[in-house]
């Protein structure tokens, strides 16, 4: 059998495999380098923020390549469902994509008609891309390995998805889905407020409702404690912070710690 000319999904295989997955937040630094610090310190998957960050196409190229180097999965979290948002990250090398502020499920299905090679969806056929590492082969097995390969995190962040949330895990080819607690917390009028039982029980049911429905659920959490805490409770997924928080957080104790040895 010919080798896929598609790379393997690590974040794909080590979920299937019973394992747990931890990732980060790109928000600003743009080399590719950063992916090798990120695998260097044990990461499997790097959410390059596409929605509030500053990166364009060419740079979430650079991007994912670099990260599918060293075996961290690029995922692309897109500013808006659109055709060109969500399949030149694909197209690009991007692994999976995150989708932001979804309130029902038939905006689900259309992404995946998107992401998704005929027969499962519309995404124009395409093979010596980024995705392909710049490889030509079959256009059938290349649809085929691709469909297989990527992925779909969901986030559930607004009240609509919260209420909703059983009707858009059911759509088939939903992979996770991943609490935003910031903008959850937002929405259900307790902004910022991580410990409120309030979104502590929203949080528990979006992990029930993944359990039932046979999905992944991920979460994103800034505080390492809160971050622990529900892997601990059931999240395959945990995104921690930023590489810009991480950096400003040891470079903070770093200072902290040798102004107080100066006596400053």
């Amino acid at each position: 059998m010919v080798p896929s000319i598609i790379p393997q999904n690590r974040l794909k295989q080590l979920l299937r495999q019973g394992k747990s997955a931890i990732g980060t937040m790109l928000v600003e630094v743009r080399q590719g380098s950063v992916m090798q610090v990120l695998s260097n310190a044990g990461l499997d998957f790097v959410i390059i923020d596409n929605e509030h960050g500053a990166f364009n196409i060419e740079t979430i190229s650079n991007l994912s390549r670099a990260a599918r180097q060293v075996g961290v999965t690029p995922v692309v979290r897109v500013p808006e469902w659109s055709y060109a948002h969500v399949v030149q990250p694909l197209d690009a090398g991007a692994q999976a994509i995150m989708a932001p502020r979804i309130t029902e499920p038939g905006q689900v299905k259309e992404i995946l008609q998107m992401m998704k090679y005929p027969p499962v969806g519309r995404r124009g056929s395409v093979v010596a891309r980024g995705h392909t590492d710049l490889k030509a082969g079959s256009v059938v097995d290349v649809m085929r390995d691709a469909n297989e390969e990527s992925m779909l995190i969901v986030q559930i962040e607004t009240r609509q998805a919260l209420e909703g949330v059983d009707q858009i895990l059911a759509v088939p080819g939903v992979d996770a889905a991943l609490v935003g607690p910031t903008d959850l917390s937002v929405a259900l009028g307790i902004p910022g407020k991580m410990t409120d039982p309030l979104l502590v029980a929203a949080i528990t049911s979006v992990i029930d409702a993944c359990r039932r429905a046979n999905v992944y659920p991920a979460i994103q959490m800034n505080d390492l404690t809160l971050a622990s805490h529900w892997a601990s409770k059931g999240m395959k997924l945990v995104s921690f912070n930023s590489e810009v928080g991480m950096l400003t957080q040891a470079a903070t104790g770093a200072v902290s710690s040798i102004a107080a040895a100066m006596g400053r």
